[in-house]
């Protein structure tokens, strides 16, 4: 099952891909977390947090991953692969600085708080598969 769930009050954005199967979560940054299951390296969850703020700020200037430079290497090659393919291409637009060894990304906008959402505080929005 995939969903999209927005909380207008916290502004996190919540997109799942997959459930019910063993994962790991690692931190991309501050305000991103993504969720994999490690032994198929599937994405299952990415989190937002401050998702409005983000996505302005990311028009203006791309999204450092700080937490890409801290993951053992293992993992930070199977983070990268998951971002530079569906579904996480969708969501966040990778840029790779290899002199700088930084990792960056563009955060796309993906959802929209409408005034619907606003009154109910939060919103799910089925995602139709590719």
């Amino acid at each position: 099952m995939k969903h999209l769930h927005y909380d207008i009050e916290g502004d996190i954005l919540a997109v799942t891909f997959a459930e019910g199967q063993p994962h790991l979560g690692v931190e991309l940054s501050d305000n991103i977390v993504l969720y994999y299951n490690p032994q198929t390296a599937e994405a299952l969850k990415l989190i937002v947090l401050s998702y409005q703020a983000l996505l302005q700020a990311s028009k203006n200037k791309p999204i450092l991953l700080e937490g890409l430079a801290t993951m053992p290497v293992q993992v930070r090659q199977i983070v990268i692969a998951m971002l530079q393919h569906p579904p996480l291409v969708n969501f966040l637009y990778l840029e790779n600085r290899p002199t700088l060894k930084l990792y960056q990304s563009h955060l796309c906008q993906i959802f929209i708080p409408t005034w619907e959402s606003v009154i109910t505080r939060h919103h799910e929005v089925a995602i139709p598969r590719p």
